[in-house]
């Protein structure tokens, strides 16, 4: 009776380990890791998408260069942090690629500007997998503005480093938000595509 008990045990142990390992490399110490959003991946889809009319401008709306604890979604302390203002740049940079890629003209003399920001990181754990979400919002010269969601999540147990994953994490969830904003008709007319 005592034998199966341990053996159920051993076996539970066996089960939580990989989170136990995330939990011991997050939280170890006092020490949190930055997370940097890796470079975002192409977008795919929205081929018969022409943005040729469209001219505009997109830049960065976070000013405080500061890190930031990353919360879960329960508002507690994940062991990651981050700067927006950063990962701000880095949706820049992506959605200005993308545009462009279907025939946006980038000027700095634009009619329309498009400033970008990234208020609200979350970090969430299950047993099986780790998942990263960003609240974005656009806003527009023109009088414009909406939110939107990105968001990524791996397999716990298939991650070599913790850290490198969160990088990769972060920069996945960044190009969901640039898809949902590609994908969402009342975005593109505002910059004057009648797609």
């Amino acid at each position: 009776m005592r034998t199966a008990s341990l053996h159920r045990a051993s076996g539970a142990m066996r089960i939580n380990m990989p989170v136990l390992v995330l939990c011991g490399v997050l939280l170890g110490g006092c020490s949190s890791y930055s997370v940097m959003p890796k470079a975002l991946p192409p977008v795919r889809g929205f081929d018969g998408l022409s943005l040729s009319a469209v001219s505009l401008l997109v830049v960065n709306a976070e000013k405080d260069p500061a890190e930031q604890d990353i919360l879960t979604v329960k508002q507690g302390r994940s062991g990651f942090r981050g700067n927006r203002q950063a990962w701000s740049k880095r949706l820049v940079e992506s959605l200005s690629r993308e545009l462009a890629v279907r025939g946006a003209r980038m000027r700095s003399d634009a009619p329309v500007v498009l400033s970008v920001a990234v208020p609200e990181i979350t970090f969430s754990e299950t047993r099986d997998q780790m998942r990263f979400a960003v609240r974005v919002v656009v806003s527009s010269s023109v009088g414009w503005a909406k939110e939107y969601e990105g968001a990524a999540a791996s397999s716990v147990t298939s991650t070599g480093s913790m850290q490198a994953e969160a990088d990769k994490l972060a920069g996945l969830a960044l190009a969901d938000a640039v898809k949902k904003m590609l994908g969402d008709p009342a975005f593109l007319v505002r910059l004057g595509s009648k797609q």
